[in-house]
């Protein structure tokens, strides 16, 4: 595997992320794909993947953040939110992606309307690809 691809300017482009980036596209088709099958507005497929994306990797990273976090070390939590850690390619934990996903899809079909159950039914063949794709290319 090679960690990092290439770089456009001053950006590494990460093959990890670039895979992540590659699946959430093709989860999106799969799901609006889904949407159009059953009869729903397809506009629902675009709206839902941003916001599990944005709920994925901010929920990835805090649960990162917290789980490294030693409550006993006398570390300042503020110490963690520096760019390095931020902002840095590692350090992105599955369950806390997915938690945090779930509850902004709870919410979003809570505001819509939607039912939860049918929603993430639809989900299910993106959500199998997008969890299994990007591990492919871990050692």
């Amino acid at each position: 595997m090679y960690p990092k691809l290439f770089e456009i300017g001053p950006v590494p482009v990460y093959s990890y992320g670039l895979m992540l980036g590659i699946t959430f596209l093709v989860a999106s088709a799969l799901f609006t794909r889904e949407l159009r099958r059953n009869g729903m507005d397809e506009n629902i497929g675009v709206t839902v993947t941003f916001l599990c994306l944005i709920g994925g990797i901010v929920g990835a990273k805090l649960f990162y953040i917290i789980e490294e976090w030693n409550f006993g070390s006398g570390m300042p939590l503020s110490s963690f939110f520096t760019k390095d850690i931020i902002f840095s390619p590692s350090g992105l934990t599955f369950y806390g992606g997915l938690i945090l996903a779930v509850i902004l899809m709870l919410i979003y079909c809570r505001v819509k309307g939607l039912s939860v159950l049918k929603m993430f039914d639809l989900m299910c063949p993106g959500a199998a690809l997008g969890y299994g794709l990007p591990d492919t290319l871990r050692d």
